[in-house]
Order: C-alpha cells, then sequence, then structure tokens
C-alpha cells in the first residue's frame, strides 16, 4: 500500500478525474456532477486516510530514521493528497449545501 505508484498514483489520477469533471460541470447544465465531484473527492481522502494508516502501522515497527529508506520517498509527502481531498470535500459539501438551500428558496418563492 505504500508503494509510491499506488500511494500517489491513484490520488493523482483521481484529481485528473476530479479536474475532468469539473470542466465538463462548468460547461454543461448536469445538475448531479457536483455530486460525483464530491465522490471523487471523498474516496480521494478515505483511500489516502487508508494510505496514512499503513504508514502508522510500519512506523509502529520500524525506526523514523529508517522509514524514507524503506519507502524511497518523504513521508510528509503522505498528507498532500489526504489534505487535498479534505479541502475538495469539504468545497463540495458547502456547494452541496447552497444548492439544497437555493433549492428550498427558489421553492418557497414559487408558492
Amino acid at each position: 500500500m505504500l508503494n509510491p505508484y499506488f500511494a500517489f498514483g491513484v490520488p493523482t489520477f483521481l484529481f485528473l478525474l476530479y479536474v475532468g469533471f469539473a470542466i465538463i460541470r462548468k460547461k454543461s447544465q448536469i445538475h448531479y456532477l457536483g455530486f460525483i465531484l464530491l465522490l471523487i473527492s471523498a474516496f480521494m481522502t478515505v483511500f489516502s486516510f487508508q494510505v496514512l494508516q499503513g504508514f502508522w502501522s510500519l512506523q509502529k515497527s520500524t525506526s523514523i530514521a529508517e522509514l524514507p529508506n524503506i519507502l524511497g520517498y518523504n513521508s510528509i509527502f503522505l498528507w498532500l493528497p489526504f489534505c487535498l481531498g479534505v479541502i475538495l470535500s469539504v468545497i463540495n459539501i458547502i456547494r452541496g449545501i447552497k444548492r439544497v438551500l437555493s433549492f428550498q428558496n427558489d421553492r418557497i418563492h414559487d408558492n
């Protein structure tokens, strides 16, 4: 799980997928694309958290000085996809709340 191609490749793919859907969302009027963006960002967050948990279990059995040699990269980089996923998830949750509130306001004003 801590293989750099896996630990960073999956979040990179998810981010590129997120950017692709974000561009499509801006250029179209498809309503459910915001929910798809939330799913992608939430999956990136959960996946990155699982990678961090794998790192923490390895950290318990290995000295901190040996970890960069074992992993092949600095372990602080494992936090980048997790933080990016959390930020994107929060942005999409706020967007979703605003959208629901706008639907409620439109419904109240239509009656």
